[in-house]
């Protein structure tokens, strides 16, 4: 079977189920993606995992703990983070954008690990939490681009916010939330990509 990577604007939802078809093909509806190409079935969930697992990674190599998946299952409109959110987004043969909710504590520890020696301003807890996004993303686009050929996927510079309560709305994208668990607290990835318009 062929590596397929669809042309944007062919993001759709399963119709008899609503499965989001670029991240989890389901066994039974998704097995033939819009113009007749056949999907492999774990293709698009590929895409998230190299994400996830670039964020697991990153953070085991910076901080040396131990970090523990929990799928939470895909992403409604409305994401809600406390402490510093990361933001990076990606473009080429799909486009779409990560979001890292990082809990204070694991912001602190990552601030520190990139070189920082007193407690840090809010200033430079956004500057850590922009590179860890880089990292993050530049980790996961490798691994997409090695794995799918000519996707030609790309990051744009990250942005980052502090606060409390904070609300993202995800318009017009398909995603899913994933929470990864430190001994600093819970990170939670929203990992969304842009739907058929």
């Amino acid at each position: 079977m062929k590596n397929f990577l669809p042309r944007p604007g062919h993001w759709v939802l399963c119709p008899p189920c609503r499965n989001p078809l670029l991240l989890r093909p389901c066994s039974r509806h998704c097995r033939t993606f819009p113009g007749g190409d056949v999907v492999e079935r774990y293709q698009f969930s590929e895409i998230v995992d190299a994400f996830v697992d670039a964020a697991k990674e990153v953070v085991t190599q910076i901080l040396g703990v131990e970090v523990v998946e929990q799928q939470d299952g895909a992403g409604d409109a409305l994401i809600t983070f406390d402490g510093v959110v990361a933001v990076v987004g990606f473009s080429g043969a799909f486009s779409g954008r990560l979001l890292l909710g990082i809990p204070e504590p694991l912001s602190v520890a990552l601030f520190h690990a990139l070189g920082g020696e007193t407690l840090p301003s809010p200033d430079e807890e956004l500057f850590a939490a922009s590179e860890f996004g880089n990292l993050v993303s530049g980790h996961a686009l490798t691994s997409i681009n090695n794995r799918f050929p000519g996707s030609n996927a790309r990051p744009s510079p990250p942005s980052a916010f502090l606060g409390k309560r904070m609300v993202f709305f995800n318009f017009g994208t398909t995603g899913s939330r994933v929470i990864l668990a430190t001994p600093y607290g819970d990170m939670k990835m929203d990992i969304a990509f842009k739907e058929e318009p």
